[in-house]
């Protein structure tokens, strides 16, 4: 069934037109079939009981449990291409909490300061709908910082870098790893297409990161985020 993020309005769910334009063109739902919708993060099942004007009533609050109790923060910078589209697309399906673009000395993708908005409504628009399709309860944040010494005093009780100077055996990555707790805050920084320099390794030291390998090939950017992403997520759900 499909998922949409709305909000309540005088208690009719509100879509936005995106996902009405959706609704009845490319699924051709029609009065009376059901979907459901996620409002403040709880699902809800409702049926559309008028086309034009858009009229959907909620039918009861249903239960689920797909969204992750864990909260981890993607940090990358912007790639080439469809690159960061798809880092942001198939981490939000892994349950991402947080994704920031973090600029470095060696991205090659920098955005003009007038076209930053533009690209984080697109991006934000790329992450709902990643969420709906991986049927989550929340849409996650995206941010921007061309400061890459501000993007490294973020909160998190465990900071880890991939640094390709450590490239080798994972063992230093399971170990930081093996005993994550569901409540505790994660932050991972992915280096840009040729990789961080070794001041700005330096600097992530001093703000607590700690440098992990990925393995004994040398991978893409791209693939190291995703492959980082899913080795952490896999430990904080795993029973």
């Amino acid at each position: 069934m499909q998922r949409y993020f709305a909000r309540l309005d005088y208690g009719l769910v509100i879509l936005e037109e995106d996902d009405l334009f959706h609704l009845h063109q490319v699924m051709r739902l029609k009065v009376g079939d059901e979907i459901e919708v996620v409002i403040k993060n709880k699902l809800y099942l409702t049926k559309i009981l008028s086309i034009k004007p858009s009229e959907i009533k909620i039918i009861k609050e249903l239960d689920d449990s797909s969204e992750p109790n864990h909260h981890v923060t993607l940090m990358f910078s912007p790639l080439k291409g469809q690159k960061t589209e798809l880092v942001l697309q198939k981490a939000t399906e892994l349950g991402v909490s947080e994704i920031i673009l973090v600029v470095s000395q060696r991205t090659i993708v920098r955005y003009e300061q007038k076209d930053i908005a533009k690209k984080l409504i697109r991006y934000q628009k790329i992450i709902k709908e990643a969420s709906e399709q991986s049927k989550r309860l929340t849409i996650p944040k995206i941010k921007y910082y061309c400061d890459f010494d501000k993007a490294l005093n973020i909160t998190a009780d465990l900071k880890l870098i991939a640094n390709e100077e450590l490239v080798g055996p994972t063992n230093s990555f399971n170990e930081l790893i093996v005993h994550l707790k569901k409540d505790q805050k994660i932050a991972l920084l992915i280096g840009p297409e040729d990789g961080f320099t070794k001041e700005e390794v330096v600097l992530a030291y001093n703000q607590s990161f700690l440098g992990i390998s990925l393995g004994q090939r040398i991978l893409r950017a791209e693939t190291a985020a995703l492959y980082a992403l899913s080795v952490i997520i896999n430990k904080l759900e795993y029973k």
